[in-house]
């Protein structure tokens, strides 16, 4: 196997030992071995690979000693170590890789320190520091990276002040794409965010944002990708995103729109994927929604439909994915989904469909079926 040039072994149980063997394989370039359990001395071993430009060791037990390892290896360019309990000793190790241009540090600990030594990466274009115990300071530290297309930064401590440094990198032409959820940056952040016109891909969600904050963010005619999930929108700021009509994707879960929300949402005509999961829009909602007939993704999960408005939905003949779990729909009204013969995703679980019905259901063939609390991927032969 030492003509091998890609490996990937994940979730398989792997221990120190295991990569003795792996770390013989000179010939590989692209090497994942996420989801096992090694530490310091597999990291130890697998800096000696140095034909390797692509490590995938996510979720394996590498701490501050072992990330001193990965370090070293001058030559890789894409670098994955999410969930790998390393702190800013670690951020300061990796830090060295002045070679990487993809780094994903999801779920470490390397706080405000940790990310000034990350800022000097300056090769780096897209980086996720997400999870990672930064607070504005940290924010700070990251837009100071000039290269980045994409950055996630999500679910840490940043704040409207975060937001306000991250809205700095306004003059960046190649950064598209920001994630920014989960960091209560509320409509001041927001109003920061709105500087950055070149912006394609943005995620709010989770920000305590309200009708204030999308007011400032309408004007940014980039976007095609908008997420506002979990904040505080209703109606109004319904009504003010549907005027965004260069979005193509869409996620406004849990933001209380109800059937008035829905409305507008309804009249957006170049979006193709929509999440609407937790709105409580319940059938006059669908009604609205059916109307988005460029529509292929649809994910109206907690909305108290039932089979009226499931039969609303069964109009969108064009749909490929429907989520419509954990609502109300009975097995007469599942007979609808016959209609959608596009399909390749269907999830229905937690309805009031009865076994006939889930039967039924289950004759269509659907590639993705989910009628239960199993996913199962069914077999057209």
């Amino acid at each position: 196997m030492q003509n091998l040039k890609s490996l990937s072994i994940v979730g398989n149980g792997l221990v120190d030992e295991h990569l003795k063997e792996i770390s013989e394989m000179k010939g590989l370039t692209l090497l994942d071995v996420s989801e096992n359990k090694f530490g310091k001395e597999g990291a130890e071993k697998i800096s000696g690979m140095v034909g390797l430009t692509t490590l995938n060791i996510n979720d394996n037990y590498i701490l501050d000693e072992g990330a001193k390892f990965i370090g070293t290896m001058k030559q890789l360019t894409l670098l994955k170590m999410k969930y790998c309990e390393i702190r800013e000793e670690g951020a300061r190790a990796i830090s060295e890789l002045k070679n990487l241009t993809f780094l994903n540090l999801h779920g470490n600990f390397i706080g405000d320190k940790g990310a000034s030594y990350i800022s000097e990466m300056v090769n780096l274009t897209h980086l996720n520091v997400g999870s990672t115990q930064l607070t504005a300071e940290g924010a700070r530290h990251v837009s100071g990276l000039k290269n980045l297309k994409s950055l996630l930064i999500h679910t840490n401590q940043i704040g409207h002040q975060g937001a306000k440094w991250i809205s700095t990198m306004k003059d960046l032409e190649g950064l598209t794409s920001l994630d920014v959820s989960g960091n209560s940056i509320l409509d001041q952040g927001v109003q920061y965010l709105s500087e950055m016109s070149n912006l394609t891909h943005l995620d709010i969600g989770s920000n305590h944002v309200g009708v204030k904050g999308i007011e400032s963010i309408i004007g940014m005619k980039g976007l095609i990708s908008l997420n506002v999930s979990s904040n505080d929108l209703g109606s109004s700021g319904a009504k003010l995103i549907s005027g965004m009509s260069n979005l193509t994707s869409l996620n406004i879960s849990a933001n209380r729109l109800l059937g008035e929300g829905a409305k507008f949402i309804g009249e957006m005509h170049n979006v193709t994927i929509l999440v609407i999961r937790n709105n409580d829009i319940g059938d006059e909602g669908a009604k609205f929604i059916c109307k988005m007939k460029q529509l292929k993704s649809l994910n109206a999960v907690y909305n108290r439909i039932s089979s009226k408005g499931f039969e609303s939905i069964s109009e969108m003949k064009q749909l490929t994915s429907l989520d419509i779990g954990y609502n109300s729909i009975d097995s007469k009204g599942a007979k609808s989904v016959r209609k959608l013969k596009n399909l390749t995703s269907l999830n229905v679980r937690s309805n009031m469909i009865d076994d006939e019905g889930l039967k039924a259901i289950g004759q269509l063939k659907i590639p993705y079926l989910t009628t239960g609390y199993q996913q199962a991927k069914q077999s057209n032969n």
